[in-house]
């Protein structure tokens, strides 16, 4: 159940293979390094996480220099290595068997060491790994890590060699230290001199040197200067008899070495930096030679492959084109080269994410799929630096390859086998390739799940759950065509199904087939239950089932919300001297028309006349809820006409607007001011306040005072819903910008959750050509409350 919450659709055993492995790749580091799972105030042993019983197999005390995803400091593999020292050196003293045999038993006890604790761990992953059979890609890189983590273990435990600087005994140090070598003791001989009889004294040359041992040289031997003095090596004393013959003075080093600089030099790392040897060359001085080479064993290099030291001699990084390799197989790290995607996680990776919109920003969950390249699963046999073949995450001999298609939307590869013959699918994620397109002029939002999103947002925190999409019309007389346009889900599915199968139900499906109108009434959202872009319905003939028609043709399966809404309209019109054209008509058949006739003949009648219709059919809807009506008409100047009247007929107030005359100039901020001071002055908490401002847009009028007008509403308690209605041709841009700068802060106002049931409708502009238009643009206020239509875009390549 929990991987059907998780949208994961992947095998059990899988999954838990790879939660298994998550587990034991969290705690490896830790177990090479000490042998426990977790160190500090409680420590935990490594155990069966089967059974929690504790890992029963021999291992140390001793901790490791082990990382997985830095090399350690020469410093910090320093104080491993004195800690080994510490609880590992030989049980014979130093000086009482030659070095060398000294030194390899030392090496022998580190490797005993690290062989106990490799051995343990390896148990311990074998154990909580057995019962996954199979090729499982994280199981191969699991034990890659853990292979190249114990060559690193390996590599850390490996000493210098070389001569200590100031004896002849040999250096402790880590192989690849920094300084001088050291071999980690006083430097003094151990033994007593052979030459005293009675009473021994310590012998005075340096620890490890070779020969006899002696106390005072001159005193026993001859001691003059050696011959060879100042050469690599040279005891200075000569160690021959007393009275010898001849001047061939030598002391008892086995070799003067030729002491000029090593010829390792100018050699480049992987790293880009510059190595020259700093040893000097230990050739003897008296055998001719032409290179000079150091008494370092290896090469100062790292391993191509892996991070253990090169096992190479020291001067093979002189030949041209040598390869660095320590000589151990290594798993190939290149990844698979086989056509497809080898593993796709089957549950979507979530992340947080933020959002940022025009309107608002907030935080979301962003599902994405993680489609995976792995690994070569091939073994390179030692000393080569490739194996034969080519790179496969599977030892299988066709390894399963998904197919390489993906969404354009959310950007999920197909879940089926690589060259499949169906359609595609995938389990979609987050639309972050697209973006949304939403109808209406700037600033329009479409409000999804409390959230606001306008045109050019980003779609990443949308899935595909839309009734509508919008979608290239496709092409005309053969040629493309750039021009876009709503389409159903079920259409913009189809056009895609050469790439993908619809992923939704048949009943989703269905869902989304009907039309996205929704009813304005405040609670559960109701919508139309026609289908989508269906023709309109006659709002005239009966419904059979419960529910209503709109005036603008949606059918719904709810009560109509207009017999309990109540509004503050407020119309505030033109009368100056340009609206007198004769342009427009009454309504021939409306009611009072020849009424209207009789006062005017020209554009006037035209607005009187779709009023009159409005409010007629306003009232019929409503009964007793009246609205309350309030008229101003302006020209250069502003008159209150009727205000607040909740009890006239509709042919009443037609009375007492018709005895008006017409004439003088324009000014859109005076009307503005008083439609304000109208507002105000009649504020009721129990009406929607609703104000249409009509005019042939002959004027000009700074933004502060719609701006002004807007605000004072949010402030009293509602958002205003502003309706600016060009009367004839839209010839001016200020009636359009009024209603602009009005949507604007009705979308941004606060939301106010004891509003009334009405929703607060749109802020619009319309051009009325003539007056059918223009009363379909009054009864627009008892009309459904369609949301502003919009859907996610691929966004463009460009």
């Amino acid at each position: 159940m929990a991987k059907i919450k998780a949208n994961d659709w992947g095998s059990l055993s899988q999954t838990m293979a790879e939660h298994r492995v998550k587990s034991l790749s969290a705690l490896l580091p830790t177990a090479l390094a000490t042998g426990f799972s977790e160190v500090g105030e409680d420590i935990e042993p490594l155990k069966d996480f089967n059974t929690e019983l504790t890992i029963e197999c021999g291992d140390t005390d001793a901790r490791f220099a082990v990382s997985e995803h830095e090399q350690f400091s020469p410093a910090d593999v320093e104080i491993h290595l004195t800690a080994l020292m510490a609880i590992s050196s030989p049980n014979m003293a130093r000086q009482s068997i030659p070095d060398a045999e000294w030194m390899a038993e030392l090496a022998s006890r580190f490797s005993g060491l690290i062989d106990l604790r490799v051995t343990h761990v390896r148990t311990w992953l074998d154990c909580n790994l057995e019962r996954f059979k199979g090729d499982n890609a994280s199981i191969w890189d699991l034990r890659r890590r853990f292979d190249s983590m114990v060559i690193q273990m390996k590599a850390n435990i490996q000493l210098c060699g070389a001569q200590c600087i100031s004896c002849c005994l040999f250096c402790i140090r880590s192989r690849l230290h920094e300084g001088n070598h050291s071999c980690k003791s006083d430097h003094r001989c151990a033994h007593r001199c052979e030459f005293c009889e009675d009473d021994p004294k310590p012998c005075s040359a340096p620890a490890g040197h070779p020969g006899k041992h002696i106390c005072v040289v001159n005193a026993h031997l001859c001691g003059e200067p050696c011959k060879l003095s100042g050469k690599l090596g040279c005891l200075e004393d000569c160690t021959k008899v007393l009275g010898h013959s001849g001047d061939d003075h030598m002391c008892s080093a086995l070799v003067h070495m030729c002491g000029e600089p090593c010829a390792l030099q100018g050699l480049k790392q992987q790293d880009g930096k510059i190595y020259s040897c700093p040893e000097r060359c230990s050739v003897p001085s008296e055998q001719g030679h032409w290179i000079h080479s150091c008494d370092v064993r290896f090469c100062p290099m790292v391993c191509e492959l892996c991070k253990w030291p090169c096992g190479q001699p020291h001067l093979h990084g002189l030949t041209q084109g040598a390869n660095h390799l320590c000589g151990d197989p290594h798993p190939c790290p290149a990844l698979c080269s086989a056509q497809g995607i080898c593993e796709i996680d089957t549950a979507p990776h979530s992340v947080a994410a933020t959002f940022t919109g025009k309107h608002e920003t907030f935080q979301y969950t962003k599902y994405t799929q993680v489609a995976k390249r792995l690994q070569c699963v091939q073994m390179i046999p030692a000393g080569q630096i490739s194996h034969e073949g080519s790179h496969s995450h599977s030892t299988e001999k066709q390894p399963f390859h998904f197919c390489e298609a993906r969404c354009d939307n959310c950007g999920h590869f197909c879940t089926f086998l690589l060259g499949h013959t169906q359609e595609h699918d995938t389990s979609h994620g987050s639309m972050a390739q697209t973006c949304w397109a939403v109808d209406g002029p700037d600033g329009t939002s479409l409000e999804l799940g409390g959230r606001k999103f306008s045109s050019d947002d980003d779609g990443a925190p949308m899935m595909c759950t839309l009734h509508v999409h919008v979608d290239y019309c496709g092409t005309v007389d053969g040629s493309p065509c750039d021009a876009k346009d709503y389409i159903t889900h079920r259409l913009y599915w189809r056009r895609i199904g050469v790439l993908l199968i619809d992923p939704y139900t048949r009943d989703e499906q269905n869902e989304f087939a009907k039309c996205d109108a929704m009813c304005p009434g405040r609670g559960k959202p109701s919508y139309c239950t026609l289908p989508m872009f269906h023709p309109p319905r006659n709002p005239s003939v009966p419904v059979n089932v419960l529910g209503y028609v709109s005036n603008d043709g949606h059918l719904f399966g709810c009560n109509n919300p207009a017999v309990i809404s109540k509004h503050t309209m407020i119309f505030v019109i033109d009368k100056s001297g340009s609206m007198s054209g004769r342009d427009c008509r009454p309504l021939d058949n409306a009611p009072q028309t020849n009424q209207i006739r009789k006062y005017f003949n020209n554009g006037w009648e035209h607005f009187w006349s779709a009023r009159h219709v409005a409010t007629t059919a306003r009232r019929q809807t409503v009964g007793a809820l009246h609205d309350a009506y309030s008229v101003i008409l302006f020209n250069h100047a502003s008159t209150r006409v009727i205000t607040n009247d909740l009890t006239s007929s509709p042919d009443e107030l037609l009375g007492v607007l018709l005895a008006t005359s017409m004439g003088g100039g324009t000014n859109f901020s005076l009307a503005l001011r008083e439609g304000q001071a109208v507002m105000e002055r009649y504020w009721s908490a129990e009406r929607a306040p609703v104000m249409i401002f009509l005019s042939d847009g002959e004027s000009s009028v700074p933004s502060s005072a719609i701006q002004n007008l807007c605000r004072c509403a949010v402030q009293l308690g509602k958002p205003l819903s502003f309706h600016s209605v060009s009367f004839g041709p839209d010839s001016a841009s200020s009636l359009r910008r009024m209603a602009k700068l009005a949507l604007e802060i009705q979308n941004n106002a606060p939301h106010d959750p004891l509003r009334s049931a009405t929703k607060s409708i749109p802020s619009t502009f319309s051009t009325a050509l003539d007056t059918v238009q223009l009363a379909a643009t009054f009864l627009g206020i008892a009309e459904s409350l369609r949301k502003p239509r919009g859907s996610l875009m691929h966004r463009s390549s460009d």
